[in-house]
């Protein structure tokens, strides 16, 4: 029987991990991320022996982080494309530079990561053993991010990571329907409890806000992920035509710069080219001149307000009740981007030793704050359509809810039971048999 071994991303965002294993003990991995705990950072530790493959769905460290530490064990491929991989090395790199905590790998292990990825196009079958196979398809999540099918023992497995089925400025949404028939489907829960606003209206509504600031000399700063986040804000505001200063820093430049490589992943690229030819890049000679400027608006990470560039820019902005901050993204519980849109006070503590100059603050918002819901996760209807356009086997469609809290995956569970699928939301460590 094929055995289905969840590692981590279960009843949780974070660590995300799953082990697919064969009748001979071949195994592979879908994704290996860390989550930013304290505690248990990584997957659960289980045996890999046998390990034929990684199969990465995207960059996000939540998927990717964790992999390096593998490559401390054992070479095995890594598929993945070189768009992800590109992205994820910068994301990698930097983990280990900014964060507090001290993982078990570095640099070396990278560099063993580097000389065992095989890039693969999406729609392609790759072969890893006897009767296993995996296959790519298109997530519309991030440029690059991809849902993974499993073919192994005659069983289909997908496993769609993090998915959207809406058309955002940036790239196509994922379509259910290119899906082959499946035994099974493993599923993200993200937003399983949530309907996003209507998105038109919300990019009105953004830039209405963006104008009202810039026309009455103030700034806008946004802090935003600097994977595909940064980049898709930067496009609606050339889609409806905002003719103010845009700035660019942080890691969002670097990110940026390397999507310029890879004009096959984007909706249109010669409009992303365009957009960012009306942007300028923030370089760190210029920053503090760019400060003293007015009426901008500066993309930047981080996008929860937990370091990042960002904190050039935001005591100036807070000060100013002519200005503005306007978050784009999850704000996960307790991070300054949280605690700043629940209680109007941004309150920042570094911990880093030794620390630098700037970094203790404790400021009352004089400018407005404001949050914009662009996700790039499918929601609770947008997840159920999905489900309802995929094709199954049989009529025993089993279903496993992963990636959210547990609220989430279990009511996306319930859901989907009464819609006849045979459906669980995991825990982390528990093993299920198909």
């Amino acid at each position: 029987m094929v055995v289905i071994k969840f590692l981590g991303g279960a009843r949780e965002v974070g660590r995300s991990a799953v082990l697919i294993k064969s009748n001979k003990g071949k195994t592979c991995l879908l994704d290996y991320g860390v989550r930013f705990t304290e505690e248990d950072r990584l997957p659960i530790d289980t045996d890999l022996g046998d390990l034929q493959a990684i199969a990465l769905s995207h960059c996000h460290i939540d998927h990717s982080g964790a992999l390096p530490y593998l490559y401390t064990k054992c070479e095995v491929p890594l598929l993945t494309n070189a768009l992800t991989y590109q992205v994820s090395e910068i994301l990698l790199r930097d983990l280990i530079k900014v964060s507090h905590h001290s993982y078990p790998f570095g640099h070396k292990e990278l560099d063993i990561m580097r000389r065992n990825t095989i890039f693969l196009e999406n729609n392609i079958r790759y072969k890893i053993d006897d009767n296993f196979f995996i296959t790519f398809y298109n997530a519309g999540h991030i440029p690059g991010s991809v849902s993974i099918l499993v073919e192994v023992d005659n069983k289909t497995i997908l496993y769609t990571g993090d998915i959207n089925n809406q058309t955002t400025n940036l790239i196509n949404g994922a379509d259910a329907k290119e899906i082959p028939k499946l035994d099974c489907l493993i599923i993200e829960s993200t937003y399983a409890l949530k309907d996003h606003p209507n998105r038109e209206e919300l990019e009105k509504s953004f830039i209405e806000s963006v104008v009202n600031i810039t026309e009455n000399s103030g700034k806008v700063l946004i802090p935003a992920f600097g994977v595909a986040r940064s980049q898709e804000i930067l496009l609606m505001l050339k889609k409806y035509n905002f003719h103010g200063k845009v700035y660019l820093d942080g890691l969002t430049k670097k990110i940026s710069a390397t999507y310029f490589d890879h004009p096959n992943k984007f909706k249109d690229y010669p409009f992303y080219k365009r957009a960012f030819s009306d942007s300028k890049f923030v370089t760190f000679k210029n920053r503090k001149k760019v400060r003293n400027k007015s009426n901008y608006v500066m993309i930047t990470p981080s996008g929860m307000l937990k370091g990042g560039a960002a904190l050039h820019y935001i005591k100036d902005v807070l000060n100013d009740a002519h200005s503005a901050i306007y978050m784009v993204g999850y704000q996960a519980e307790d991070t300054p981007g949280n605690i700043l849109m629940e209680t109007g006070v941004f309150k920042y503590q570094d911990n880093r030793k030794p620390l630098n100059a700037a970094q203790n603050m404790h400021i009352k918002a004089k400018c407005d704050v404001n949050y914009f819901d662009f996700s790039s996760h499918a929601d609770s209807s947008q997840l159920l359509a999905y489900v309802e356009d995929l094709k199954f086997k049989d009529d025993h469609r089993v279903a496993f809810c992963i990636h959210g809290d547990e609220k989430a995956t279990t009511t996306f569970a319930k859901r989907l039971a009464q819609r006849k699928f045979n459906s669980v939301a995991p825990e982390a460590g528990e093993t299920y048999k198909l």
